[in-house]
């Protein structure tokens, strides 16, 4: 009889769950709008299930592949760090420069850095050896760096030039916290 009455299909379990969780859902005693909220409700549920399984997936390698493209570029930059200027004991002053090839100026990198009240330790000056376009990364107190390009704090991810920083500056630190 059962080989008739199901076609010679064998069940996996996933019926008796989903009917197990639908009774839960739905029992004679709710109305008919509790049992399309719950429904809802158990959609969205498995739909972020399913999101955040394909960003495991995905960011991961994303991730990984990125900074190593990124590591590879950090080999054409060069590191000066900018001297603080003669009268200044902090640097809580302004530099006066621009660079075009950056996502954000010098300026308001600067700017942003004073209004958190966060504390800079270096303003390292990088270039690129062969375009000789400049950006600037900022190393704070707490060896947290912030870049003029912006990919650390869009991205998550370490740029080319905190790369090209770490090659150089020695004690600099790296941890998996950075991404």
């Amino acid at each position: 009889i059962a080989t008739k009455f199901s076609a010679g299909v064998k069940t996996n379990g996933r019926a008796e769950a989903e009917n197990r969780i639908n009774k839960i859902i739905g029992h004679p005693k709710k109305t008919l709008l509790e049992v399309f909220t719950g429904l809802n409700k158990r959609t969205e549920d498995q739909t972020a299930l399913d999101l955040i399984s394909m960003l495991r997936k995905y960011a991961g390698p994303f991730a990984l592949h990125t900074c190593y493209k990124q590591m590879e570029y950090s080999m054409y930059y060069l590191v000066e760090v900018v001297p603080r200027p003669p009268n200044a004991s902090q640097w809580n002053m302004i530099n006066a420069f621009e660079n075009d090839a950056a996502y954000i100026s010098t300026v308001w990198l600067l700017q942003l850095i004073k209004w958190r009240g966060l504390e800079m330790q270096h303003i390292l000056h990088i270039t690129h050896k062969a375009t000789g376009k400049v950006h600037h990364l900022v190393i704070l107190q707490d060896k947290r760096y912030i870049c003029d390009c912006c990919m650390g704090l869009n991205l998550g991810i370490p740029c080319r030039h905190y790369f090209t920083a770490w090659t150089s500056v020695q004690g600099l630190p790296f941890h998996i916290g950075l991404v």
